[in-house]
């Protein structure tokens, strides 16, 4: 039993309308006439009896619809639906003995120009918002080198120089080969884009870790070493390392790895000045994967309250 709906899964750029039009004129030619026309998907219906040309318009802001439509209609288009962001999908049966214009939304230049003109506009917003967001987070790399802010800022600059391109692409005359290109680079960018900013998102989760500990009575005959905090770390990188440490005298803070005992971190802290509030902000420390321990040592006093993040 043939199915009578389906569901396309494709991809396009704005400025590949054309390609999509071409498509689902294609599917039309099969006996598959579009249902709902999407960004990302299309759904069709089996219908061999019939046979149409599509069209698409660009209007994300449409004061009157009643009217929008009834222009169309007037000149012969059936409206099929409108996606979320501002396209508009018609179509009309295919007549073989009429003439290609008849199936041309946009016959005269300054029509065409006009939905040119509000796909370069789009662009030129998505691209400015990803340039921005790129410049925000290199900023942020500069000041604190780490890996999810190299793969964000990496992302968001490679979005948005596509997005540019796709906006120059708009009035660059169609080159040999072009669909067939820009259809490529649809897939990366949507890949880069998933990959770029999950893979970002989910180091950045992995990285925090932090505590809160309070010691009291120890006396201040002897010095103490005390095993004081615990943490993973899930992949190689920077780390920082940041405390705000009450304490009656100075002390030792170290991290040491677990597995092999190594000290990869140690500072003397609590000068008299400092003292009795000690605070340690962002301090480097490059860390591998494993299990690690804070420890407190060489200190005289009888309280110490600390409280530490790694991020």
């Amino acid at each position: 039993m043939s199915r009578k709906y389906k569901t396309v899964f494709r991809a396009y750029f704005a400025w590949d309308y054309e390609q999509e039009l071409e498509e689902l004129d294609r599917m039309s030619q099969q006996g598959w006439q579009l249902v709902k026309g999407g960004c990302f998907h299309s759904r069709f219906v089996k219908n061999e009896g019939q046979c149409f040309r599509y069209q698409l318009d660009y209007r994300p802001d449409v004061e009157d619809m009643g009217r929008y439509l009834e222009i169309f209609r007037e000149q012969g288009w059936e409206y099929v639906n409108s996606t979320y962001n501002g396209w508009r999908y018609f179509r009309k049966a295919y007549d073989p003995a009429l003439p290609e214009e008849e199936y041309k939304i946009f016959t005269d230049r300054s029509s065409l120009g006009e939905m040119t003109r509000r796909l370069r506009n789009l662009a030129l917003v998505l691209m400015s918002v990803a340039l921005l967001m790129a410049a925000v987070e290199g900023v942020l790399l500069v000041m604190k080198p780490r890996l999810p802010q190299l793969i964000l800022t990496g992302t968001l600059l490679f979005e948005g120089l596509v997005i540019a391109w796709g906006a120059g692409f708009m009035d660059a005359p169609k080159k040999q080969g072009g669909k067939a290109k820009s259809g490529y680079v649809i897939w990366v960018f949507l890949l880069t884009l998933v990959l770029g900013f999950g893979s970002g998102i989910y180091l950045m989760e992995q990285r925090y870790s932090s505590g809160v500990m309070y010691l009291g009575g120890m006396g201040d005959a002897s010095s103490t070493v005390e095993h004081w905090g615990e943490f993973d770390i899930a992949y190689k990188d920077n780390y920082y390392l940041s405390a705000e440490i009450s304490a009656q005298s100075p002390l030792t803070l170290s991290i040491v790895r677990e597995e092999t005992g190594e000290t990869v971190y140690t500072r003397e802290l609590g000068t008299e000045e400092e003292l009795p509030y000690v605070v340690l902000d962002d301090e480097q420390v490059k860390l591998e994967r494993g299990s690690y321990s804070i420890y407190l040592s060489d200190y005289y006093g009888e309280t110490l309250a600390v409280n530490w993040s790694i991020d």
